[in-house]
């Protein structure tokens, strides 16, 4: 079985069965969302605050923000999130079941912002792949970005798939959700002045 380590929201899997059993984990078959690369959790755990009757699972691989992430959620009474500290590509590939996630989160992901670094970009074809196996039919997955180069480059890679569909018009992209949460980096980059990218993709598999 999955244990927990020395928070309650932070699991350890190393001794754990995969795929993993999230309404075991959670205690329910409440609707599941997945956040890859959650930072310092704000977003997050605002998120399980305004959702309670949701289930929420971050991925974050930089061990600083990840206990960060943590030692936050401890401050609140949010029983129904979850933190994994790995690769999120790993995690995608391996260790979710089919068919599981009905929202998925990437938010501010490293834009790589050279030529000779966009191999390095999270969102590939491969990758959307995968995710798109771990994600239910007509599930959603929100991408944000302050840079603009990165979510056309996304847009592009998401055309290249037939199992994501735009959900806004053109360009595709919208630059502000109402009453969406913002986090610890959007903050920074909106006092900046910078302009903030959303794109929405439904997953039709």
């Amino acid at each position: 079985m999955i244990r927990e380590n020395s928070s309650k929201t932070g699991l350890d899997i190393s001794e754990g069965h995969i795929p993993l059993d999230l309404p075991q984990i959670f205690g329910n078959h409440s609707d599941f969302v997945l956040e890859i690369g959650f930072g310092d959790g704000d977003f997050l755990i605002e998120m399980t605050e305004r959702h309670t009757e949701k289930n929420f699972l971050g991925i974050e691989i930089k061990t600083k923000r990840f206990n960060i992430a943590v030692k936050k959620s401890k401050n609140t009474q949010s029983e129904n999130i979850k933190f994994l500290h790995m690769n999120a590509n790993i995690a995608v590939e391996e260790i979710f079941p089919e068919d599981v996630f009905s929202l998925v989160y990437i938010n501010f992901p490293d834009p790589w912002p050279k030529d000779k670094h966009h191999k390095h970009r999270i969102i590939n074809t491969d990758f959307l792949a995968k995710l798109s196996k771990i994600m239910k039919k007509d599930g959603v997955l929100e991408l944000a970005s302050d840079h603009k180069d990165y979510i056309e480059h996304s847009f592009d890679v998401f055309n290249k798939v037939s199992f994501f569909k735009s959900q806004y018009p053109a360009p595709g992209y919208l630059q502000n959700i109402p009453n969406r949460p913002y986090t610890k980096y959007e903050k920074e980059f909106r006092a900046e002045g910078k302009e903030i990218f959303y794109l929405m993709f439904a997953n039709n598999k």
